[in-house]
């Protein structure tokens, strides 16, 4: 059977490009060059129809090269083939010539492999044109991804649990590990106006350590505290460190239910913890279940939107790093009736997290805002930082949202964080530029990648366009000093 891999490559690259497909194709399939085209509808071409799993995060694009991409560590292992899925057409908007013939050789192999005839068809583009329309359509390829489940921090707990038990709790911070600081007091307010008055059963979600649920344990004397956490070595440390006679640490499973009974938890805290569920509603909904009718959930952890907003173009067709989407967390509170505060918080803000991290025109007016600011509590919402406390409970004062980016459509979202930069701080709106250009460097975008953008995020064209005509021509971090609004 004869199936076709449809490419569309900018016509002005096609010399630079045509050897690395001819390549791909040897032995492999037979390779037609079709002659060029003046406007590629992107209305036309056949799209993946990309959803999360346990999600409502979806968006419809073409395999956009090198965009389209989830060899990322935060993708499951599963989902790092989707190059070699039969269906949709390819849209060549940079990358290296050598890393495109590659995915297009196993592309055409794994075709092979199934039996087929595969023909590589190559047609030359001189411009696009949109809209691209994000309704699933017949013949779109279905795709889901699933996020990684592995613990970056379990090794760091393995091998450093002696040492942790052989220290006092003031310095836990010498075995050169993460989550070794009490952040209760990030939860402070929202305990004193949203927190039922006499909680009887509280429990601390990644309690890691412990320290977050002694300080709970020791605020709430007459409630029974309950720290839980994957690491039996973290659960270890914690037992052993902190022993009150209403607190109990235990190592358990996420992925299966948890052992409480549904609406018996009056509080539910967690610090940095819930990103790693797989299946973001699944979890919220099992969560908002356990707890009573004046029941309180706290999260404080990082959010996608910040990963959205400052590794932007990476995000553009992908989330880039998959934490909390907070499309979910407002819809699952929403369905058990209950609202939703938002705020941002300073503390453990930094570059680091970032793609362009190592661009000093980016990293160090980012630093030096998280240094100025870490000490803050929790403030209104932004999306350029990168943790968020969510409260919710009945009593919370349902944050507005149509002021927030909860649109389970990944371009209409993206489209909305980063048009939030017209509001950020002057030194915001600098770093941010240099990031995206950072970045558009990176992947090594093309002239061509701005009508691209222009078509699937028109809300934002006027606040982008600007940045990546200059960024794209001049190269490197010269593309970009700036932001004017």
């Amino acid at each position: 059977m004869d199936t076709e891999l449809d490419i569309f490559i900018p016509a002005a690259r096609t010399a630079g490009l045509y050897p690395y497909l001819e390549q791909a194709a040897l032995g492999r399939a037979k390779i037609l060059r079709n002659r060029p085209i003046v406007s590629l509808d992107l209305a036309s071409l056949r799209c993946l129809s990309i959803t999360m799993h346990g999600s409502g995060e979806h968006v419809r694009t073409p395999l956009v090269f090198p965009l389209v991409r989830t060899d990322s560590f935060n993708f499951a292992p599963q989902c790092r083939a989707v190059h070699t899925l039969p269906g949709p057409d390819w849209l060549v908007l940079g990358g290296k010539g050598d890393d495109l013939g590659r995915l297009v050789a196993q592309a055409l192999k794994a075709r092979r492999e199934n039996g087929e005839r595969p023909v590589l068809r190559v047609t030359p583009y001189a411009s696009l044109t949109g809209p691209l329309p994000q309704e699933p359509a017949e013949g779109d390829t279905r795709f889901t991804f699933r996020k990684s489940s592995e613990n970056f921090n379990q090794p760091a707990w393995q091998n450093s649990v002696e040492k942790l038990l052989a220290l006092p709790e003031e310095r836990w911070h010498e075995a050169g590990i993460s989550n070794t600081a009490d952040q209760a007091f990030l939860f402070d307010e929202a305990l004193t106006r949203l927190a039922p008055s006499t909680p009887r059963l509280i429990l601390d979600l990644g309690c890691g350590l412990g320290q977050i649920t002694r300080t709970l344990a020791l605020r709430y004397p007459q409630a029974q505290v309950v720290g839980l956490d994957a690491s039996a070595e973290a659960i270890a440390v914690a037992a052993r460190a902190f022993q009150l006679p209403n607190l109990r640490f235990d190592a358990v499973d996420f992925s299966r239910p948890l052992c409480f009974a549904p609406g018996s938890v009056d509080l539910i805290a967690s610090t940095n913890a819930l990103p790693y569920a797989q299946d973001q509603l699944g979890s919220a909904r099992e969560l908002f279940g356990l707890l009573t009718q004046d029941g309180l959930l706290l999260n404080h952890c990082r959010a996608e939107e910040s990963h959205l907003f400052w590794d932007f173009p990476f995000s553009l067709v992908l989330p880039s790093n998959t934490q909390i989407f907070l499309s979910d967390w407002f819809l699952a509170a929403r369905e058990s009736g209950r609202n939703t505060e938002i705020s941002s918080v300073p503390l453990g803000m930094g570059a680091f997290y970032f793609r362009a991290n190592q661009a000093r025109p980016f990293s160090v007016p980012l630093d030096a805002m998280a240094d100025a600011h870490r000490h803050d509590g929790p403030g209104p919402y932004a999306p350029w930082l990168s943790h968020v406390l969510l409260a919710h409970s009945k009593k919370a004062r349902q944050t507005d949202e149509a002021t927030l980016p909860l649109a389970q459509n990944h371009l209409e979202r993206l489209s909305s964080v980063l048009n939030a930069v017209v509001r950020a701080p002057r030194e915001i709106q600098g770093a941010a530029v240099v990031g995206w250009i950072c970045n558009a460097k990176m992947l090594g975008l093309l002239p061509e990648f701005l009508e691209y953008l222009e078509a699937v995020l028109p809300g934002s064209a006027p606040v982008l366009k600007p940045v990546f005509e200059a960024g794209l021509a001049k190269g490197g971090e010269e593309g970009g000093s700036g932001y004017s609004s």
